[in-house]
């Protein structure tokens, strides 16, 4: 399978590296194997980058696994969550949501990252009912905090697209275009969620995951079938992983229903890419593909870059 250019080393590779983060040892083991099976790149994941914003120690750490192993973690994915999605409405938390991102992106830039994706944020919408109206504003002041610092160190804030409302790609595309022409914005496309969203045919929105029903409560499931096409212009870095539709199980390229052939072209078209992101859930989590789609006992990290590889990374 070929793609445009040659793509190896634009890919980071994401893992667990937040938990193995406790443990020196196994995280170098975990590093090395991925050594051993061709990956040099890696991505921070929300949870590192936050021991890191508030651990000094960890980001220390993570610079002696760089030079000692002569590896790179120069991808990242922010913080996210109640306490650092763009909207959050709670006054109390909203300032400091402020600083630990652009300490975030600080620690990012010292990495070599040059894209910083965040989440609009769905859960005070889907779970509080929070109307749209209310929380498009507090993202875009969040962005209007954030987009200065990005500027300064080099890094485009990537806005990315899920599968809820606040979400969508029609409303992450109405928060990067109302900062049209600055560079320092763009989109993060998640391959995962954007098959969540698209129709098919015999796509039945009955067999949804049963959370869907409280992520669309207003109208139900709208279905959005043009997701990267609308986004296509602003996408800088991407989130790569498979499900079968009905449910964000971040699985293997090739395990769910995404047609690969069609779509690694489309990405490498995108004007403004910059890097490229794994996010396989290997073994169990929220997000693992469990008895759906994943092997018993989870996917191997030699799986994992063998998948890749064949998709032209």
């Amino acid at each position: 399978m070929s793609t445009q250019g040659n793509l190896h080393d634009r890919l980071s590779y994401c893992y667990s590296w937040s938990v193995l983060a406790e443990d020196p040892e196994a995280f170098r083991s975990r590093v090395r194997e991925f050594i051993d099976n061709g990956a040099r790149r890696f991505v921070i994941p929300d949870g590192l980058l936050l021991k890191m914003v508030r651990d000094p120690e960890k980001k220390k750490f993570l610079h002696q696994v760089c030079d000692e192993m002569d590896v790179e973690f120069s991808s990242v994915h922010g913080m996210d969550g109640n306490d650092f999605d763009l909207n959050i409405p709670t006054p109390e938390r909203r300032n400091d949501m402020f600083a630990e991102h652009i300490k975030g992106m600080e620690i990012a830039a010292e990495f070599g990252c040059k894209t910083y994706t965040v989440h609009v944020g769905a859960a005070f919408y889907c779970y509080k009912h929070i109307p749209l109206t209310t929380l498009r504003p507090l993202a875009l002041e969040t962005l209007e905090k954030l987009l200065p610092a990005a500027e300064k160190l080099g890094i485009i804030v990537a806005v990315e697209n899920s599968f809820e409302m606040p979400n969508s790609a029609k409303e992450v595309m109405g928060l990067v275009n109302h900062f049209q022409g600055n560079p320092a914005i763009g989109v993060c496309y998640d391959t995962g969620h954007a098959n969540c969203m698209a129709s098919a045919p015999g796509k039945d929105k009955s067999k949804y995951e049963p959370y869907f029903n409280t992520c669309w409560w207003e109208d139900g499931v709208i279905w959005e079938d043009n997701a990267l096409e609308l986004m296509q212009p602003q996408v800088v870095t991407c989130h790569i992983h498979d499900n079968n539709g009905y449910g964000d199980l971040h699985s293997m390229p090739f395990d769910g229903t995404i047609d690969w052939l069609k779509l690694m072209p489309k990405l490498a078209a995108c004007p403004r890419m910059i890097d490229y992101q794994t996010e396989v859930c290997m073994k169990d989590g929220t997000n693992w593909a469990g008895k759906l789609l994943a092997p018993p006992g989870g996917y191997s990290i030699r799986r994992l870059t063998d998948t890749f590889r064949y998709l032209g990374f």
